[in-house]
């Protein structure tokens, strides 16, 4: 397929100067994004955190925001909207991993930092 992926990699940091580009960081694709954004009703989020964030350019969510989107993760999981989504396998290990830095960020007390494409 000719259409290029759309991805964000989201790092732990309370500043975009305290970031690498080689720092530990997870994938996580627009393409996921926007199916978790069009089922958003399915895991009455209560939080549009997540969907503000722009894949096109860097985005800083204070520590404050990261349970949110702890939250959303373990939504999808929990309500199975993942499911429906076209790459299942690759939707399931994106939204763990992101589980997993969020975790990781609010034991820390740090904020996300989001690369964008």
């Amino acid at each position: 397929s000719g259409l290029k992926v759309i991805k964000m990699n989201f790092y732990i940091g309370n500043s975009l100067d305290e970031i690498k580009r080689n720092d530990y960081n997870i994938e996580f694709s627009d393409d996921l994004l926007q199916y978790i954004y069009n089922h958003r009703e399915q895991i009455s989020a209560d939080s549009n955190v997540l969907f503000e964030v722009n894949p096109y350019s860097d985005t800083f969510l204070e520590y404050e925001n990261v349970r949110e989107i702890n939250n959303i993760c373990s939504l999808c999981i929990e309500t199975g909207i993942i499911e429906g989504y076209d790459d299942y396998d690759k939707g399931v290990e994106m939204i763990n991993d992101l589980l997993q830095l969020t975790k990781s960020a609010l034991l820390n007390k740090k904020g996300l930092i989001i690369i964008g494409d």
